[in-house]
């Protein structure tokens, strides 16, 4: 039997609550359909965020307190060998799967066994992540847009910090190139904003444009750089930050989304990162649950990657071959979507995604970047 090999010592609990709980958002909003006219229609009866807005927050949280910590170790400065060394692991992690999830796409697509056009595929875009960089893309596998708009996180952020690095302090450079891409990404929006005329357009052009999101990883290297360099007060108003975020939350899920207003098209995918990173102080200092359900949420929380490519694939494939199977019982079939996504995410992972993952890193011996938990007895960096 495949098993995970976990070093639960090395885990950080609150962020992988955090992982299973965006990843849950996703595919309850990809299937919940599924539940309509049952008794659980609107499950969970409460507003829920967008999932992929948690992932782009904590990427950018985890991975700027990475190179902030290595920074500061180097004289405040980010070397060629620690963005190498990134961009290597990163590579073995996210490529493997997303190509492979890339052809399965393609050869269902063409067989018309997945609805799409195949027209919509461009092997030097997908390979070079740019189908959704400047301009919309749609029609042919959907959820590739939120790698593409990471992936160039992941390229931009670190050659950024080493060209800014060269001539001011680390301390310096990071709020200025947070601020720089946060304001880029309104003023895109800004400037497209009278394009959009309906709820479909604003998705693909507006909330699944690269360039229109970097705002929301980048709100998460802030609250990176608050928690190194102001940790004092990352954990004293750690509750009451948190309480704020979940304010913020409440309020921006109640006022109304209106297609053609400033707010809806310009600024509320800003506003949405901001109560996300106040809830991580609080998350940063939750303790290891050592039990069988603290054990099941770090098991999503290291298949959430496999489970966000392969959801909407299975949700697609239901729909449009097996709809009016267990129409009798709609609860039994959304039951069903989750453990068929489950286990096939659990097989991704064990005999293809870790494997590669862990072989590649030997061969390049690259070096793990980790995060390290804050505890009210650790003592300040």
């Amino acid at each position: 039997m495949l098993r995970f090999n976990i070093d639960f010592e090395k885990r950080i609990f609150g962020f992988d609550l955090l992982r299973a709980f965006a990843i849950f958002c996703v595919i309850h909003r990809h299937g919940r359909h599924l539940l309509n006219g049952t008794i659980l229609q609107g499950f969970p009866w409460l507003p829920l965020p967008h999932g992929v807005d948690i992932f782009f927050v904590l990427s950018g949280f985890l991975i700027g307190y990475s190179f902030i910590v290595n920074g500061d170790k180097n004289e405040g400065k980010i070397t060629l060998s620690k963005s190498m060394n990134f961009w290597k692991r990163s590579a073995f992690r996210i490529l493997p799967n997303y190509f492979l999830i890339l052809t399965i796409n393609y050869i269902l697509t063409s067989m018309e066994m997945l609805n799409g056009s195949i027209d919509k595929f461009s092997f030097l875009k997908f390979f070079t992540f740019t189908q959704n960089l400047f301009y919309p893309f749609y029609g042919f596998f959907w959820e590739s847009w939120s790698l593409a708009t990471q992936e160039w996180f992941y390229l931009l952020f670190p050659i950024v910090l080493m060209t800014l690095g060269e001539k001011f302090k680390m301390k310096n450079v990071i709020p200025i190139v947070c601020i720089l891409f946060i304001v880029v990404s309104v003023f895109y929006r800004l400037g497209i904003s009278g394009l959009i005329y309906d709820d479909f357009w604003w998705d693909v052009r507006i909330k699944k444009v690269a360039l229109s999101r970097f705002d929301c990883i980048y709100w998460g290297v802030l609250a990176a750089w608050v928690r190194f360099f102001l940790k004092e007060y990352w954990m004293k108003y750690a509750k009451i930050l948190f309480i704020v975020g979940v304010l913020l939350f409440v309020i921006i899920a109640k006022l109304p989304k209106e297609i053609h207003t400033v707010y809806y098209n310009v600024f509320y995918l800003s506003l949405v990162p901001i109560y996300i990173a106040l809830w991580f102080p609080l998350i940063d200092q939750l303790k290891d649950i050592k039990t069988i359900i603290g054990k099941l949420i770090t098991y999503f929380s290291i298949l959430s990657y496999s489970m966000y490519l392969f959801n909407l694939l299975i949700i697609r494939l239901l729909d449009k071959h097996y709809s009016t199977a267990m129409s009798n019982n709609a609860t039994l079939k959304y039951v069903v979507y989750w453990l068929i996504t489950i286990c096939l995410s659990y097989l991704l992972y064990m005999l293809f995604e870790n494997p590669i993952s862990v072989s590649g890193n030997k061969i390049l011996k690259t070096t793990n970047m980790m995060y390290k938990r804050i505890d009210s007895a650790e003592n300040n960096d």
